[in-house]
């Protein structure tokens, strides 16, 4: 997404631009792909609508052909499930948990973090919400809500879970019914249509710095290395692999320092199953933060039936690891939430079956980083990083890497004018 929309940006203002991808298909973590008649996310499965994603997509032309998904949250805490009112959500739902006294003190420490002072991000959530209530009921419910943003609650700040909390007030979403590559197909037509180039397939070999300054690119092109000359180098495989190609010794020990210690991936799961009769009716995102492990469930076609073949239903079952930074061990990781799901979905044993299992972590995460690790710019002139690597102080996911994209797009077009960009 991040590249792309880069891409596109770039060409909308004339410039000539050239995206190379190593996958054969567009998205990266942002795509979808088809499996036994079922359509499946590489990472995403749905976006904002309304904000800065679906600006940038109007702005340059691109199609955004998305329908309403409902961001409506249900709580399965203390064996019973609790939706979150659409008025007074969290104070009511603290309430039916915790009762009114409780839930009038824990929403004196809420308003004040939002509004005086947030607190820091040296403490994970985990810790925050237990120094501040030891009621079981609530610790989960702030599991379950952190688990929606895909982060273990051990992992996640607590500063920066306020923040998200702040992005997402309001917030509206949507699924393309097509699938994610239609989208991001999209983006690339606009690339095309505006005189730029998009090469699948394509993988980067070198990045060419001369004195401290990006020159351009060498790549592999169908088994044969090709150099091509750039004024400006974007890269969305992460900062870690822009270093990489472009050799260590073209960055300041700083930079590196700052690179390993803060640009941390995220792991995340995701188990796909299908039945012929619907296993969650709840047209929304079903949380069961009680379990062995905390999941997400998005009964998937109930919302987008394109998404399963006729007759079947898809059921997506989206959940944190142990440790949402540490290397998992995917076969336990995944056997932890088949098990929470059969425990907690009636019939799943004699009605589901497991599709597929997901993972995502290392050099294909969730999230290369949490927001605001480190800036789009690097210490090599006109090397840029765009993506979840280097996100602003954004909301989560798609958002943020769009939010990078315009932030390097703005950049380029006050340094250096519109032209011949690549040879």
């Amino acid at each position: 997404m991040a590249g792309l929309s880069a891409g596109a940006l770039l060409a909308h203002h004339r410039y000539k631009t050239l995206v190379v991808e190593k996958l054969p298909f567009l998205g990266g973590r942002a795509s979808s792909y088809e499996y036994q008649g079922f359509t499946l996310p590489t990472g995403s499965l749905y976006v904002e609508t309304g904000g800065v994603v679906e600006r940038t997509f109007r702005e340059v032309g691109a199609p955004f052909d998305v329908r309403p998904f409902p961001i409506d949250l249900r709580f399965r805490i203390g064996g019973k499930d609790h939706v979150l009112p659409k008025k007074g959500g969290l104070a009511a739902l603290i309430s039916n948990l915790a009762g009114e006294a409780e839930a009038t003190r824990l929403m004196g420490v809420i308003r004040r973090a939002f509004a005086w002072e947030e607190p820091s991000d040296s403490i994970s959530l985990q810790d925050w919400v237990g120094h501040h209530t030891d009621n079981e009921n609530i610790q989960a419910l702030f599991r379950g809500f952190v688990t929606f943003q895909c982060v273990n609650i051990n992992d996640m700040p607590a500063g920066e879970f306020i923040r998200q909390l702040k992005l997402a007030t309001g917030a509206t979403a949507g699924s393309p019914p097509r699938g994610f590559l239609s989208l991001l197909t999209g983006l690339a037509g606009v690339i095309e249509a505006k005189g730029g180039q998009v090469w699948n397939g394509c993988r980067a070999k070198r990045i060419v710095v001369e004195d401290g300054v990006a020159r351009g690119l060498v790549v592999d092109r169908q088994g044969r290395e090709a150099s091509i000359s750039a004024k400006v180098v974007i890269g969305d495989g992460g900062p870690h692999s822009t270093v990489e190609l472009a050799g260590r010794e073209n960055f300041d020990a700083s930079y590196l320092r700052d690179l390993e210690q803060k640009v941390l991936p995220l792991s995340y799961m995701c188990v796909s199953i299908f039945s012929q009769d619907l296993l969650v009716d709840f047209p929304g995102i079903s949380l069961l933060p009680e379990g062995r492990r905390s999941i997400a469930m998005v009964p998937t076609s109930l919302m987008y039936p394109e998404y399963a073949p006729a007759g079947r239903h898809l059921l997506q079952a989206w959940a944190a690891p142990g440790s949402s930074f540490l290397p998992l061990d995917a076969s336990k990781e995944i056997d932890f939430v088949v098990q929470d799901l059969k425990e907690a979905v009636p019939g799943f044993d004699g009605k589901a079956e497991v599709l597929q299992s997901s993972y995502w972590q290392k050099d294909w995460p969730m999230y290369r980083a949490l927001p605001g690790a480190i800036p789009q710019k690097t210490p090599v002139e006109n090397l840029y990083n765009v993506g979840d690597g280097v996100a602003p102080r954004a909301p989560l996911g798609l958002p943020g890497c769009v939010e990078s994209a315009r932030a390097v797009v703005d950049d380029i077009r006050q340094r250096i004018a519109p032209g011949a960009a690549w040879t």
